[in-house]
């Protein structure tokens, strides 16, 4: 063949060869292409030379923005420098390299790379290319750090975890699991939940919780278990049935907590919300839970309640002359003694300082007055307190169900009521309920909610009695008197609304206005024409008590121009019985201003001569009681004419009260009385009408 035609031959076969070369690459491409996994090509110096369809979809790069371009496109800020060093490193060597890397496609969302590279070698073993195949595993290591994730959890958690088969054995347990019951992993797998069985629940429990775990897929709630040391403890227990895709039960779960310090914390909760602190006896609350339950049961069966309010007589002087915690202890030691007394269905309470109530379920009257008399006869046995000999008396009352009432407040109310009838009675007794006493208690509560509207009502009034001299009944002094004209009670005694604003802390208010009142009055009368005279004002056993009440008369007195000695305080001898030296610091307070001091009642208490030196009035008034009788025998003139004597001795004035007759008159002279008051010499009577008594008596001028 001639040099053209082996020209013409060379370069056929060259294009069969380039062609042959092309289907070549062809075939690669395609097949590249065709795998799931990217793939990137790059030349010894790491520049792209290609990339596969999968490495575009991968990353969001098309290959024309790849060629030529270095893969550390796909970094970012996140991305491990440590792993990128790597990985230089290792192809740096000529070595293959396979790791983990945090990659940013086009559109900036990261994704995990699961990276492979291979140097390829020509035949002189010189590095050529480097092949690259890559896959998108965030969702697999999303997946593992969830599982790595839920492993930690499972083993870290402070609340038991186990988890069992279908048949109910255990097949995993972590290590709160192991704290709260003693078994350890390898005890307790492959054991069933039987092996913490308390026995205190019975196989109904078990019923009612498998039923409730298949049919709705879960339990929850309070159980008891075994410990492997074999002590019982409370838990709370979730179990939950887990399914597969298709909703077929795989594995129960199980979660749980030791809660005995939960219930040791409500069980103290619990104490602090119903029982006394000091004596352990149902406070107010039980009492009145327990006793609604007990109503209840006596309406189906018909049956009686009894219900009993006990108070100690004069309790407040053992806490004032010994001590509280003496008064505590004998509180406890009367808790003590009482509880053997009371059935296994009865409760005592104690709901106040030293006031007890006991519930007597299925127990009438003649049932209550039994156990009233053994209260009282035990109650009153001397006790040995902290080297004291202490002897209390109870005053008890008592309600019946249904007869006085059908409900617990109300029946409360009436046996608190009969208490203080059986303390009116002389104490140390006890007394039922009546009729009478609710009309008393409807009254009391009218009159108690009026009485706080009363002064601004304009309805007190102050009237006034004249004090007379015995032998001429010249008048010497009168005594303010207050008087409430209720709208529609009419007039209410002083006896009866006096009590209750004492023990409503409205004493205050209202003795302020007594006497403001009262020196006001004094000094229009003075203003009027009319000569100096006592004016007598009475104070209660609370206004003594205040500690401001010197500072109040001085301030009042100033206001209205009275001089200290014009104005007489009356005292009652019972007033000093709470605080006897208080009292005495009150009254001399009082004294040192100039101010009378008058011993009201004299003669009606058997600790009167006591009172005497505690107060050191200047007047002395004779009871009522005493005048009443005083012409009846020797022995009523005896006794007022020894309180005369006494009196004089003492250089004490003294004033008799309810003087109605001339023969008390003339008794009370012989006796030697200097002064009284009464419907003899006049009536309470208004400003207007005293001052017009007054002046009628004033001598016609000279």
């Amino acid at each position: 063949m001639d040099e053209t035609g082996r020209h013409i031959g060379a370069e056929t076969e060259l294009q069969a060869v380039h062609a042959a070369v092309l289907r070549l690459l062809r075939l690669h491409q395609n097949a590249l292409d065709a795998i799931s996994q990217g793939v990137l090509i790059t030349d010894a110096n790491r520049r792209t030379t290609y990339v596969n369809a999968a490495f575009v979809e991968l990353t969001g790069y098309t290959a024309e923005e790849m060629l030529g371009n270095s893969c550390a496109l796909l970094q970012g800020a996140a991305t491990s420098a440590e792993t990128v060093q790597a990985m230089r490193e290792a192809l740096d060597r000529g070595e293959p390299f396979h790791g983990e890397l945090l990659n940013y496609r086009k559109d900036g969302t990261p994704f995990w790379n699961e990276l492979k590279i291979v140097p390829v070698r020509d035949d002189d073993g010189v590095i050529t290319q480097f092949v690259g195949v890559q896959r998108d595993v965030t969702a697999r290591r999303d997946a593992m750090n969830k599982l790595s994730l839920a492993a930690r959890v499972f083993e870290q958690s402070n609340e038991a975890l186990a988890i069992a088969d279908l048949n109910g054995r255990f097949v995993a347990v972590n290590n709160a699991f192991t704290r709260i019951t003693g078994y350890a992993e390898h005890e307790a797998v492959g054991q069933n939940p039987r092996l913490l069985k308390s026995g205190l629940h019975d196989e109904n429990f078990y019923q009612r919780f498998w039923h409730e775990l298949q049919t709705r897929g879960r339990w929850e709630g309070e159980i008891w278990n075994r410990r492997k040391d074999g002590s019982v403890y409370p838990e709370w227990l979730s179990v939950g049935r887990v399914v597969d895709d298709a909703g077929q039960t795989v594995n129960y779960v199980a979660s749980f907590s030791d809660i005995t310090e939960r219930k040791h914390a409500e069980e103290n909760v619990r104490r602090l919300a119903y029982y006394d602190p000091l004596t352990g006896l149902p406070n107010r609350a039980l009492l009145h839970e327990r006793a609604s339950q007990a109503l209840q049961i006596a309406v189906r069966h018909g049956e009686p309640v009894a219900l009993m309010f006990l108070d100690l007589d004069h309790f407040k002087n053992v806490n004032d002359t010994l001590g509280h915690p003496v008064g505590d202890r004998l509180l406890v030691a009367l808790a003590q003694r009482m509880r053997p007394v009371l059935r296994d269905q009865d409760t005592l309470a104690r709901v106040g300082g030293d006031e007890f109530v006991l519930v007597l379920p299925a127990t009438d009257a003649a049932g209550a007055t039994h156990v009233a008399q053994k209260l009282l006869q035990i109650v009153q046995e001397p006790l040995q307190v902290e080297g004291h000999e202490l002897t209390v008396t109870p005053s008890i009352g008592v309600a019946v169900f249904p007869t006085d009432a059908a409900d617990f407040d109300t029946l409360f109310a009436f046996a608190d009521a009969a208490m203080y009838r059986a303390k009116m009675s002389g104490r140390a007794t006890f007394s039922f309920y009546t009729a009478e006493m609710q009309a008393q208690m409807a009254r009391t509560l009218r009159v108690e909610n009026a009485l706080r509207r009363a002064l601004d009502r304009g309805e007190m009034q102050l009237h006034y009695q004249p004090q007379c001299t015995v032998a001429d009944g010249h008048v010497v002094g009168v005594e303010a008197l207050l008087r409430w004209n209720h709208p529609e009670l009419g007039w209410i005694g002083p006896a009866e609304f006096v009590p209750l604003a004492e023990s409503s802390g409205q004493i205050a208010v209202i003795g302020r206005w007594v006497l403001d009142t009262a020196l006001r009055q004094l000094r229009a009368w003075l203003d009027a024409g009319l000569s100096p005279l006592r004016m007598a004002v009475n104070l209660s056993a609370v206004q003594l008590r205040q500690p401001g009440l010197a500072d109040l008369v001085g301030e009042l007195l100033r206001r209205h121009g009275i001089e200290p000695a014009w104005l007489e305080l009356e005292l009652t001898e019972t007033m000093a019985w709470d605080d006897p030296e208080g009292s005495a610091r009150q009254v001399a307070r009082l004294r040192a201003m100039g101010l009378r001091i008058a011993l009201d009642d004299f003669g009606a208490g058997y600790t009167s001569f006591t009172h005497l030196s505690l107060f050191q009035a200047g007047t002395l008034k004779i009871d009522r009681s005493l005048v009443a009788n005083i012409t009846s025998g020797v022995s009523e003139n005896s006794v007022v004419a020894a309180i005369v004597n006494l009196a004089r001795t003492l250089r004490m004035h003294t004033v008799a009260e309810g003087v109605e007759t001339p023969a008390q008159r003339e008794a009370l002279l012989a006796a030697g009385c200097e002064s009284a008051q009464g419907w003899l010499y006049g009536r309470a009577m208004t400003a207007e009408a005293f001052l017009a008594l007054m002046l009628d008596r004033r001598p016609p001028p000279a």
